[in-house]
């Protein structure tokens, strides 16, 4: 069986397409605590560690099956970094600290298979228009999917509005890389039914 470790809408979304047959199962591991025990690490490591923790929870439970998981923030300019928001006041705040700005998204890939791990990231460059908060509310009403994400909020829905350029792997940005998953996957010696 192939396990995706995520409890995300998007990240079932996009599998959902990949053509492959998976259970979606949170491994339920605390991020922040993690990220925060290896200071040491920039964010694309950081991102492979993330993903690796989830993949590694899950293959403790589930041995005999193939494992994929994604991790995702961003990074701006002056390098602060990124995550989910707890609450409204802070998404709006995390939304508009991108304003005018390049945000770096990183996104972390781990698949385990019977043992053996391999990883793999990607990188986007994603620059937004200048906004305000007015502008903000009008994107999200407009597209009323409000997913909580990374970035304070996803560039397939309200975010795609306030958008000028992207550079790189778009599905990286939306937080599952098919293409990076699938060269994992078969470097893991996963089989499936498909044709991938």
């Amino acid at each position: 069986m192939l396990i995706l470790a995520t409890e995300s809408p998007t990240k079932r979304m996009i599998m959902d397409r990949s053509g492959l047959a998976y259970e979606a199962i949170s491994a339920n591991i605390d991020e922040r605590a993690i990220e925060k025990s290896h200071p040491e690490l920039d964010a694309r490591e950081t991102a492979i560690l993330l993903a690796r923790s989830k993949a590694e929870a899950l293959a403790k439970l589930y041995p005999d099956d193939c494992i994929v998981a994604a991790d995702t923030f961003g990074v701006l300019p002056d390098g602060s970094r990124l995550h989910k928001a707890k609450t409204a006041t802070e998404k709006m705040k995390m939304c508009l600290s991108q304003s005018g700005k390049t945000t770096t998204i990183y996104t972390g890939v781990c698949v385990i298979n019977r043992g053996k791990t391999f990883t793999d990231s990607t990188e986007t460059k994603i620059t937004y228009m200048n906004f305000n908060a007015a502008m903000l509310d009008n994107a999200h009403n407009y597209n009323p999917n409000r997913r909580n994400a990374a970035l304070g909020f996803h560039v397939d829905s309200a975010g795609f509005a306030l958008i000028e350029k992207i550079e790189g792997s778009y599905m990286g940005a939306l937080g599952l890389p098919l293409d990076k998953m699938y060269n994992l996957l078969k470097k893991a010696g996963y089989k499936n039914n498909s044709n991938i």
